[in-house]
């Protein structure tokens, strides 16, 4: 009810006895007259409240258990406190296993709907895996979010809950592009706070204890969580691929490359070449390598907005010049990906970076492929559907492992398919570097233009304008 946003609160209750004791006893807890947005002292009073008193369980299966057939509104936000899912009670595990209301909570839920639940005390580090013991429960409840659709699932914790203990939390995401919601920078939170909470009438803060920094710390679940999940008996392939380097990885100092010419066309620019002999396997700098430079979704959303306004407009040549550059190093020397939700740049910090595209399959830099597809031969037609489960198969609806090291696996998996000879350009497979199921075929007809000499490169063609210009 602090939100300006928020036109309707429904809560669900079955036990109408305790919350007229919370009301007599723990008034602060729903205390609203500080808020100027709202109309009553109490938040159960207000105007935008809607509070019933019956089982939720139910509720929701009669309400939203048949997706054909549903009458009440959908919520854009569900929010569950049920029994901690933690606690070896029969009751419990019944209720998070029931298909049924599990389809129900789904079914009432927007496209852009999210679903939030606790999940009882924080994991500790000497804590099982979460596929034995009282934390069966919770892996059952998160796989069957999945299995009725939710894309994003993300876990967070909490300790200015009171419990003694720090609390966890789990947001689910019907659709996965809301990630991108989840990975704003703490100063666009900061501005959304301001724009849609109504100001308390003392001038305190309307929340206590969350802010744009405290959302910064939810975006990267506790190492516990991660080492809990690692524990399954059956362990989840990214505790092996994705945690931080393998110190058994040889790894190349980047004194072993240089940059010059290009030799693979005339519109190529710069290269990157073996200053030594290389072996095969070998990956290139990996201590420095996660120190990639990365534009998250909003901030790249913002950016390609202005560049395209620039574009259409000829009074906005000044803005232009000031954000090309910009835009043009991260759209020529960067790569796209949508894993954080929608699409975002990632650009290699080192010399990697000048790495070029080897054409017609001669890439012998990036990392072994299932197929030989080339960007001369790959299909051009083939559906998003298709597209999104092969770009984005290695990203997970639930992993901590991911959300941990997402970002810095984006730039350490290369590694030399075969042994370099000094002197040699090293090639990377651009393929490989569409993230974006949407830029698919445009990205394509790139490549197979640059490797035909039809057009020049993003780097190329803006250094090209510029000397042109002078």
């Amino acid at each position: 009810l602090k939100h300006k946003t928020v036109e309707e609160v429904k809560m669900v209750e079955i036990d109408g006895e305790l919350v007229g004791l919370c009301r007599e006893h723990l008034a602060e807890w729903s205390d609203c007259s500080d808020v100027e947005g709202c109309d009553a002292d109490s938040c159960f009073d207000d105007s935008r409240a809607n509070v019933t008193f019956e089982d939720a369980f139910g509720w929701f299966t009669d309400s939203y258990g048949k997706e054909d057939d549903i009458e009440e509104e959908l919520f854009d936000v569900i929010i569950m406190d049920a029994l901690d899912p933690d606690q070896f009670v029969e009751i419990v595990g019944n209720l998070y296993k029931d298909n049924k209301f599990v389809d129900a909570l789904f079914n009432g839920l927007t496209e852009d709907g999210v679903f939030v639940i606790q999940l009882g005390e924080a994991d500790h580090s000497t804590d099982p895996g979460d596929d034995m013991g009282q934390s069966q429960d919770v892996r059952d409840m998160k796989n069957g979010l999945e299995s009725v659709g939710f894309e994003s699932m993300h876990l967070y914790e909490e300790g200015h809950s009171h419990f003694l203990a720090p609390w966890s939390y789990l947001v689910c995401f019907k659709d996965s592009e809301l990630r991108a919601n989840w990975y704003k920078t703490s100063a666009e939170i900061e501005i959304e706070l301001h724009q849609r909470l109504h100001r308390t009438r003392s001038g305190k803060p309307a929340l206590s204890s969350f802010d744009g920094p405290t959302m910064l710390s939810y975006q990267f679940p506790h190492r516990n969580v991660e080492i809990v999940y690692c524990r399954r008996e059956d362990r989840p392939w990214e505790c092996n691929h994705l945690m931080g380097i393998n110190p058994e990885w040889s790894s190349i100092p980047l004194s072993h490359t240089e940059a010059r010419k290009s030799t693979v066309g005339d519109f190529a620019g710069r290269g990157l070449f073996a200053a030594t002999d290389i072996s095969a396997d070998s990956r290139i700098d990996m201590g420095n390598s996660v120190t990639a430079f990365q534009i998250l979704p909003s901030s790249w959303s913002v950016i390609e907005s202005i560049f395209a306004l620039t574009e259409s407009d000829e009074q906005y040549d000044y803005v232009r010049d000031e954000i090309s550059s910009v835009h043009t190093f991260a759209d020529g020397y960067g790569f796209y990906d949508v894993k954080l939700g929608t699409k975002h740049v990632t650009v290699d910090s080192g010399i990697t970076t000048f790495c070029n595209h080897g054409c017609n399959g001669t890439s012998n830099f990036g990392h072994k492929k299932e197929t030989e597809d080339t960007e001369m031969n790959v299909n051009l037609n083939l559906s998003l559907e298709d597209l999104e489960d092969i770009l984005n198969e290695d990203y997970l609806v639930f992993s901590p492992v991911t959300e941990r090291h997402l970002r810095q696996s984006l730039t350490i998996g290369d590694y030399f398919l075969r042994n370099i000879r000094q002197g040699e350009e090293i090639l990377c497979d651009y393929l490989s570097f569409i993230g974006d199921p949407e830029a698919w075929e445009v990205e394509v007809t790139s490549l197979r233009r640059q490797c035909s000499g039809e057009i020049m490169g993003e780097i190329a063609k803006y250094e090209f304008d510029s000397d042109d210009s002078e």
